[in-house]
């Protein structure tokens, strides 16, 4: 049998896979808009998350309750309010400001 190094030179689909990453610096992902002086892109998105109930919260409970009559929600992770949510936060009926990943 050959090395794998022979092998994985001779398979394109496998080069690719064994090249080196790359990734940002630690410093470059440790700067901030905030510490660089640059404005965020969306002007009203917020420094982190804004955790105000538990999760979920009176407001999305009472949501999920009244959407359980018309709709299997035993799956149903989250109920957004995307009036309140902005940039990559996505906010709940509770006022609840998550991370959107």
């Amino acid at each position: 049998m050959r090395p794998i190094a022979t092998r994985l030179s001779q398979s394109p689909h496998l080069i690719r896979a064994s090249l080196p990453r790359t990734y940002a610096s630690a410093a470059a992902a440790a700067k901030t808009p905030e510490s660089s002086g640059e404005q965020p892109f969306f002007p009203n998105e917020p420094t982190g998350p804004i955790v105000k109930t538990a999760i979920p919260g009176p407001k999305s409970k009472q949501a999920i309750e009244e959407l359980d009559k018309v709709f299997d929600t035993r799956s149903l992770n989250m109920i957004a309010n995307y009036q309140k949510s902005f940039g990559n936060y996505i906010a709940d009926p509770d006022g609840n400001v998550l991370l959107d990943v």
